[in-house]
């Protein structure tokens, strides 16, 4: 079983390596960033879900917006 892994690794490794430069390091760089900003706004913009902000503000939450015909 572990050879196998090792052999589809391997594989897997030989046949993106021409990719290495051109595609594989910006996706990986991109990923980086938005885990980056994920964590930034999750820090930032704290925990607070869409019922507890409705429980907080009944006013805004439940208003009716717009007219009616």
């Amino acid at each position: 079983m572990k050879l196998k892994i090792k052999e589809l690794y391997e594989r897997i490794r030989k046949v993106l390596k021409p990719y290495q430069k051109n595609i594989i390091q910006p996706l990986l760089k991109i990923i980086l960033i938005i885990i980056i900003c994920v964590i930034i706004v999750h820090v930032i913009g704290g925990h607070e879900t869409l019922s507890q902000y409705a429980d907080k503000n009944p006013d805004i939450a439940y208003s009716v917006s717009g007219s009616s015909p």
